[in-house]
């Protein structure tokens, strides 16, 4: 007779089959080229970027021009005035929310804010009025974006003329254009962060939250004020009444950051918008061109099936650039994502190649890395083989996420730069959770990995790791720590969406800072 024991079902023993370690922080170069982990902390002891031996940055002065109604230049001003000096907050977190140096002529960022009447042009209370009075939503935004936008042009004739131009936008624009209404069921619905997200994960200021919004026909004030603007050549900026607040309580329902970080973030965007590199990646390839494909949609497109292909390039210097590829027609109906021709793959990536040479001597990138947000085609990765012929190496990889999560023990999320290997080619990356020089994990939600789903190219697994999680410092919009996404993918929703405000034969500005 069997034993009870030698008749009951084997298990199997599952074993989970995959590998997992933590990368180290990337660091990042500051004034003389000196290294830290922390965006803050660099600039505070060694100010914006500079080459070792330069007594300071290039970059001495900046001139901001203001525009809006006259209350809210006045407030502008107030606030540029008080980023002159020292600004501090409660302390509790000294490394999360430092404080403020202040931005001027002296150390650490050795730059002066230049404003005043000659920078200064008013939109009268009577003209915003005029323009909120239209009933049609699309014909509204365009009222308010013309009366912006022939202010830019006017400070645009100046001289000199201003580095960067802010945009003030009054309460009653914000609620006239940016909130759904009943009455007017054409205007896109206000997706609100709930209180106390920080949002990329940290709060994004001096930005309207219905950049968020479904893409749909209508026109954002933001993205068409953008596109509008962009004729005159001059970086804008557009903040509202919060984020001048010399305050940090909450005003109202909404939730105002504390004052000396809204500084850090105002300041940092401000100096690169003015053409400064507040800090550039310490441990890049100086030859690398990171370039991040993505698609959009043209307002004025005859059919909803057209797209037009974009690409994001990002030098390791930091230099970023914009360029507009082929319009060509996907069937949404058999594909969920956009994908390229063999032509049109290899096109657009020529364009990127020619725009690297022209801003490096004519030199050819030592490697590419293309970054997507969806799987290649063989069409796609055809192309882009073509037109890397010219280069010495390659990589092109897709990034996204399948949910897949991963815990650790203790009262905090996993360390950001944790990855987990299932194999050369599937790999997660923890580009958001705990930061051990903060002290804490900056985010309010569970942290979501990275996945990389696809690797074709030559370098290993760790290096391509090891360049996403470094290349999610490197967004100049803020002084954050780090973001969730690489720079090459992080924004390319919403410089799509200003694209598709520009007409298809008007020509754009190819920077990146003409898109934050």
């Amino acid at each position: 007779m069997k034993s009870l024991a030698n008749s009951a079902p084997r298990r199997v023993s599952r074993v989970p089959n995959f590998e997992s370690g933590v990368l180290a922080e990337p660091l990042l170069s500051f004034g003389g080229g000196h290294k830290h982990v922390d965006p803050k902390t660099g600039l505070a002891l060694y100010g914006p970027y500079g080459l070792q031996g330069q007594p300071r940055p290039p970059l001495r002065s900046i001139i901001v021009g203001i525009i809006g109604p006259p209350n809210a230049i006045a407030d502008a001003e107030a606030w540029l005035k008080a980023c002159g000096g020292t600004l501090t907050n409660d302390g509790t977190q000294p490394f999360l929310y430092p404080h403020f140096p202040g931005f001027n002529d002296s150390a650490p960022f050795g730059c002066d804010l230049l404003f005043g009447d000659t920078w200064r042009e008013t939109i009268k209370a009577t003209a915003i009025a005029s323009a909120l009075g239209i009933a049609d939503f699309k014909k509204r935004i365009g009222a308010v974006v013309t009366l912006y936008t022939d202010a830019i042009g006017i400070l645009a004739d100046r001289d000199p003329k201003p580095h960067v131009i802010l945009c003030c936008i009054p309460k009653e624009i914000i609620a006239s254009c940016t909130v759904r209404r009943p009455a007017d069921a054409r205007q896109p619905k206000l997706r609100r962060r709930p209180r106390g997200s920080l949002s990329d994960h940290q709060l994004q200021l001096f930005s309207f939250p219905s950049e968020e919004e479904d893409e749909a026909a209508n026109q954002n004030l933001r993205r068409a004020l953008k596109a509008a603007a962009m004729r005159h050549a001059i970086p804008t900026q557009l903040v509202w009444p919060q984020s001048l607040a010399l305050t940090s309580a909450t005003q109202g329902a909404e939730r105002v950051q504390d004052i000396a970080t809204r500084a850090w973030n105002f300041t940092t965007a401000l100096y690169h918008k003015a053409g400064g590199s507040p800090w550039r990646l310490a441990e890049a390839d100086p030859g690398v061109c990171f370039v991040g494909i993505s698609f959009y949609k043209e307002l004025t497109a005859n059919t909803p099936a057209m797209r037009t292909s974009m690409a994001q390039a990002f030098t390791a210097a930091g230099d970023g650039y914009v360029l507009r590829g082929n319009t060509f027609e996907w069937n949404d109906a058999k594909e969920r994502s956009p994908h390229l021709t063999k032509s049109v793959a290899a096109g657009l990536l020529r364009d990127v190649i020619e725009r690297y040479k022209k801003q490096n001597h004519n030199s050819l990138p030592t490697r590419i890395v293309v970054h997507k947000s969806s799987r290649y085609w063989e069409e796609e990765l055809a192309g882009f083989e073509e037109a890397c012929s010219v280069v010495p190496n390659k990589d092109f990889i897709a990034l996204g996420s399948r949910g897949v999560q991963f815990y650790r023990a203790g009262d905090y999320p996993p360390l950001r730069g944790t990855y987990v290997k299932f194999s050369d080619g599937d790999l997660l990356l923890y580009t958001s959770g705990y930061v051990p020089f903060l002290r804490t994990y900056p985010g309010a939600r569970v942290p979501q990995p990275l996945e990389i789903l696809e690797h074709h190219g030559d370098s290993p697994w760790d290096i391509v790791l090891k360049e996403v999680l470094a290349l999610t410092k490197m967004n100049w919009n803020s002084a954050d720590f780090s973001g969730g996404q690489p720079i090459t993918i992080a924004f390319a929703r919403r410089v799509g969406q200003i694209l598709a405000e520009v007409s298809p034969d008007a020509r754009i500005q190819p920077e990146y800072r003409f898109y934050m």
